[in-house]
């Protein structure tokens, strides 16, 4: 139905748009804010308000043309919601019993990973997915190549380093790079 450029608003109508909301406006998005985020445990009205505003002037959520404010952020935040859980309940599926010290050492040997049941087809499919993209975005960085292999075999800080040959410095810059690519990645899959 929305395919062309033509049925989305421009940036700049997007910005001029919110800049004319009034105040009664604001607070009805952040009523709708407001129930959306009801729907998630741990998710704060404004948090969801801020998002869904952001990805919206910044362009990563298009605005079709002739859809009201509150319809279309009433979809943005719903979009963000949805995604959060689903993310949620991929998570939950897993519990981890350890701790770990500031620089991700494991101190406790209560470490287990334990399945609640079985693992849902989709989920797998989506994990597999999401991990062939990390591959993918970290094959030409061998230490966060090596990094990723050796969280997910669950080796400590010291073990990698040693396995890998890698110093404090290259681990921490690596562990580094590593998380920024999957902040990126649940960003970008947020924002769908």
């Amino acid at each position: 139905m929305y395919h062309s450029e033509g049925n989305y608003l421009s940036l700049d109508e997007v910005r001029a748009k919110l800049s004319c909301l009034s105040k009664a406006d604001l607070l009805r998005l952040g009523r709708i804010a407001e129930l959306q985020a009801k729907k998630l445990r741990v998710c704060e009205s404004e948090d969801l308000l801020a998002e869904g505003l952001k990805r919206v002037v910044s362009g990563d959520r298009r605005w079709p043309r002739g859809l009201g404010t509150s319809t279309f952020m009433k979809n943005v935040f719903a979009s963000i919601v949805s995604s959060k859980a689903k993310h949620a309940a991929f998570a939950a599926r897993y519990e981890v019993d350890a701790e770990v010290d500031q620089s991700g050492d494991v101190i406790s040997d209560q470490e287990h990973v334990a399945l609640e049941g079985r693992i849902d087809p989709t989920m797998e499919i989506y994990a597999q997915r999401m991990l062939g993209r990390m591959a993918t975005t970290i094959s030409d960085d061998p230490d966060a190549l090596a990094l990723a292999m050796a969280l997910g075999e669950g080796l400590t800080a010291i073990e990698t380093q040693t396995q890998f040959h890698m110093s404090q410095k290259q681990y921490d810059s690596a562990r580094k790079r590593l998380r920024r690519v999957v902040n990126r990645m649940m960003t970008e899959e947020n924002a769908s």
